[in-house]
């Protein structure tokens, strides 16, 4: 699963792009940006300067990431029945309606002081608990995020170049602005790539520590009423699911039962 996520990945920042008639106009080019300055005489302070440098990257900036997520929101959908097989999430939900807790694990830590040096084989930790959903959630959840298609007005912040000498350093600062952004989406969409991985794993891990005891289930109660409400508002069939205990490691080692894993003398085999 590890190489097909950095497979897709390196496959949608290579600059795929695919139309899309759903999908809102596509954002504005880097030259609807460039000219804009009204002529007039040339004299510019140092602080006139760096006010127009400011706002040329940040238009540029934005503008760019516009432009360079939509090419990756558009690659990542061209690719959707692989991602919907890679991270099915349909499967991790209980039936009591939870979603697994994330579990990071950590191999050979060491910890390391003046006086002190400790180590440990694995370190496990909950670093995000289970939760209620209404559905199972999907990859778009993570990997959209950040991700803005709507481009920006080319006049936004009021900051317009007067003349051709305003104009050249206004042109430079929304070229730098430009790649800045079109590389903030690529970053942005790599460090979602990283979180939806990380927790997709997580959850798997959950299920694999439960299976061999080193972690419980959440304790849920639930509360039905054939009818509840007032005068002013009725409900019928009123069931309440609540979340009474996060699941907790166990770390009592004997009611473990670990799964033992044969592992060739050439490759390790993980499962999950």
């Amino acid at each position: 699963m590890k190489h097909t996520a950095i497979a897709l990945l390196c496959l949608c920042v290579a600059g795929y792009a695919m139309a899309d008639d759903s999908e809102p106009s596509i954002p504005q080019g880097m030259e609807h940006y460039l000219d804009i300055s009204n002529d007039s005489e040339s004299d510019i302070t140092d602080a006139r300067a760096a006010v127009i440098r400011s706002a040329g990257h940040t238009i540029g900036f934005r503008g760019g990431k516009a432009q360079r997520a939509f090419e990756l929101v558009n690659a990542l959908k061209a690719r959707e029945s692989a991602l919907n097989a890679l991270y099915d999430f349909r499967t991790l939900v209980s039936q009591e309606g939870w979603l697994p807790p994330v579990i990071d694990e950590a191999q050979d830590v060491a910890h390391i002081t003046d006086d002190q040096i400790r180590t440990a084989s694995r370190v496990y930790q909950i670093i995000l608990p289970e939760r209620f959903v209404s559905n199972p959630p999907s990859w778009r959840r993570w990997l959209l995020a950040g991700l803005s298609t709507t481009s920006p007005s080319a006049q936004e912040g009021g900051v317009i170049p007067k003349n051709s000498d305003e104009q050249k350093i206004w042109q430079e600062a929304v070229e730098k602005g430009w790649q800045d952004g079109r590389d903030g989406a690529d970053h942005t969409l790599e460090a979602n790539f990283n979180r939806l991985t990380r927790d997709y794993r997580g959850m798997l891990l959950y299920s694999r520590l439960l299976r061999e005891g080193y972690i419980s289930r959440p304790e849920i109660t639930e509360q039905q009423q054939s009818v509840s409400g007032g005068h002013k508002k009725l409900v019928t069939g009123d069931r309440v699911r609540n979340l009474r205990r996060h699941a907790e490691f166990n770390p009592n080692k004997g009611h473990w039962k670990p799964v033992i894993n044969t592992e060739s003398h050439h490759e390790s085999h993980q499962t999950f």
